[in-house]
C-alpha cells in the first residue's frame, strides 16, 4: 500500500471543485484531456471479457463517456504523468430529498504490471470525492464480473462489501457481483 503524503480539497464552488490526492509516486485526479489517451490505452488493453472494453470500439466508448459527464467522470491514477489506473464516476440516483446520493464507479482499469493497490487507492479517493461533489451522505456501488479478480480484491481492501450477486448479468454463465460502500 502506498503511504499518503497529502490530501487536498479546494474551497471553490461545488461545480468547480477539484479533488487531488498525491503521494511521492502516485497522483489521483479527475482526468484531463491529456489523460484521455492513457485511459483509451487501458480500455483497449482490457484483459477481461467485456462488450466494449478490449474491443475495437473502446476508444469511442471512453470518449463518449467523457463527453457526457456532468462531473469530471473519469478519474486517473498516474505515476510520473503516466495513467496506470482509471475509473469512471457517475451519479446513479438521488435519494428522497434527504441529501443522499447513489454513485456508481464504472470500468475500473489497471495497467499491466502495475500494483493492484493502485485500484484500492483510487477507490478510496473516490469515496472521498463524492462528498466534495454533493453534500450529504453517499452510497457507492461497483458492478464487477467474477473474472475481475484484482478489482474485487481491491474494492474489498477499500472497504466495499459484496452486497449482491446476479447470474447471467453481463454474459450467460457468468456471475456479476455488486460491491457497495456507504460514506457518512
Amino acid at each position: 500500500m502506498i503511504k499518503v503524503d497529502a490530501i487536498q480539497v479546494s474551497a471553490k464552488p461545488v461545480q468547480e471543485r477539484v479533488f487531488e490526492w498525491e503521494t511521492s509516486e502516485l497522483a489521483i485526479n479527475p482526468a484531463t484531456l491529456s489523460n484521455l489517451s492513457g485511459i483509451v490505452n487501458l480500455a483497449k488493453a482490457y484483459p477481461y471479457p467485456h462488450s466494449v472494453l478490449g474491443q475495437a470500439g473502446s476508444e469511442h466508448y471512453v470518449r463518449q463517456l467523457d463527453s457526457r459527464s456532468d462531473y469530471p467522470g473519469w478519474y486517473v491514477a498516474t505515476i510520473m504523468d503516466e495513467v496506470v489506473a482509471a475509473a469512471y464516476l457517475s451519479v446513479y440516483g438521488i435519494g428522497d430529498g434527504c441529501r443522499h446520493t447513489l454513485w456508481k464507479i464504472r470500468h475500473p482499469m489497471l495497467a499491466e504490471g502495475m500494483p493492484a493497490s493502485c485500484l484500492s487507492d483510487l477507490f478510496n479517493v473516490l469515496s472521498n470525492v463524492v462528498l466534495t461533489l454533493r453534500s450529504g451522505t453517499a452510497k457507492l456501488v461497483i458492478f464487477l464480473s467474477e473474472n475481475e479478480v484484482d478489482a474485487i480484491t481491491q474494492a474489498e481492501d477499500a472497504g466495499f462489501q459484496c452486497e449482491g450477486r446476479f447470474k447471467d448479468y453481463y454474459r450467460v454463465g457468468e456471475l456479476s457481483l455488486v460491491y457497495g460502500k456507504t460514506v457518512p
